[in-house]
């Protein structure tokens, strides 16, 4: 069907607002979407808005390390195939990186976690790595710990590994020796590292103080 706008048909009594003509409805399709639009539009800028932000206290916990595989091989005729449990894959770090396209603390959040390691599987396979996670703050942050500085971003791509992800456990392959030759221990994945680190966005008063 073809589209039609909405139209407001007045009758030919007298008129109720002391002889001046009523003008057409606003529900038209025309007129409603025009006011959804604009409506959209405040909204989205209002949500766009954000407040300089120079200062942040950020936690953040590096990914843990995944557990050792516990496994034998097995095949048709062959019954006493050894063990073949893989290593698990490291945790991920997290890292903070300078970026120039930043211009405030405000989009970094209080908490971070690293991506976790994989599981070691059977047939000797080690499991994934986990992914390093990085953390954009503009160029001249100043990383403290403690009330110490530990790092200062001061070029464009600059990293600084603010938690390092825990190591993946052994499988039950490592224990593998002459003594023991069906070796059935295998270790877990060791937590990452945890810090509070306080982020300090160099500014030019403080330049000035300098």
């Amino acid at each position: 069907a073809a589209w039609r706008p909405a139209v407001l048909f007045l009758s030919p009594g007298p008129l109720p607002t002391g002889g001046r003509q009523l003008p057409f409805s606003t529900t038209c399709a025309r007129c409603s979407k025009n006011r959804r639009l604009r409506q959209k539009r405040v909204i989205s800028e209002r949500k766009l808005t954000r407040y300089f932000v120079d200062h942040r206290k950020v936690r953040v916990v590096g990914g843990q390390g995944g557990g050792g595989g516990h496994s034998f091989h097995s095949e048709p005729r062959k019954i006493f195939g050894g063990p073949d449990g893989g290593n698990g894959g490291d945790g991920g770090h997290v890292i903070l990186k300078a970026d120039q396209q930043m211009k405030s603390l405000s989009s970094v959040l209080p908490f971070y976690q690293g991506f976790h390691g994989e599981r070691g599987g059977s047939k000797n396979c080690y499991g994934a790595n986990g992914a390093y996670m990085y953390v954009k703050v503009p160029v001249g942050t100043l990383v403290k710990e403690d009330g110490k500085v530990v790092a200062d971003l001061t070029q464009h791509g600059e990293e600084y590994v603010a938690a390092y992800g825990g190591a993946g456990g052994k499988g039950n392959r490592f224990f593998l020796s002459n003594e023991n030759r069906a070796p059935t221990l295998f270790t877990p994945g060791e937590p990452g590292q945890e810090r509070v680190l306080h982020l300090e966005l160099k500014t030019t008063a403080h330049a000035g103080l300098v």
